[in-house]
C-alpha cells in the first residue's frame, strides 16, 4: 500500500522540528502529525493541514473526522494553530499549500 498524502520530509523538518510535543496538551509522549481535514485529496500533504499530537489526542482528533459542527470547530481549531506557529517561522507556500488554503475560504482561517 502507497501512502500517497503524506506530508513532506522538508515541511516535517522546517515545521515541527523543534516543537515536538502535542498543540494541546504539550506531552512529549508518543506524538505524531495528524492530518487535520484528512487526506482524501492530494492538497491535504500541505503542511498547513498537520497538527502535532500526542496518542491519546491523536484518536481522538481521529473522531471529528464528520462535518458536524462540533468537529468542524475542533478543527477550525487546530487550524488555527497549525497557521499562528507556521507564521512564527515564516511561510513557504508550495503547490499543495496554495490549494489547501485556497479550500479553506469560508472557515476564517488565515
Amino acid at each position: 500500500m502507497k501512502l500517497a498524502n503524506r506530508f513532506l520530509e522538508e515541511d516535517k523538518l522546517r515545521y515541527w522540528i523543534d516543537h515536538p510535543y502535542c498543540v494541546l496538551c504539550k506531552s512529549n509522549q508518543n506524538c505524531s502529525l495528524h492530518h487535520i481535514n484528512g487526506c482524501k485529496e492530494d492538497y491535504h500533504r500541505s503542511i498547513y493541514n498537520s497538527s502535532m499530537l500526542c496518542y491519546e489526542h491523536h484518536k481522538y482528533a481521529d473522531g471529528h473526522n464528520t462535518n458536524s459542527p462540533q468537529s468542524r470547530a475542533f478543527r477550525k481549531m487546530l487550524l488555527q494553530i497549525t497557521c499562528n506557529r507556521i507564521k512564527q517561522i515564516g511561510r513557504i507556500d508550495n503547490k499543495y499549500d496554495k490549494a489547501f488554503l485556497a479550500s479553506l475560504i469560508g472557515m476564517g482561517i488565515n
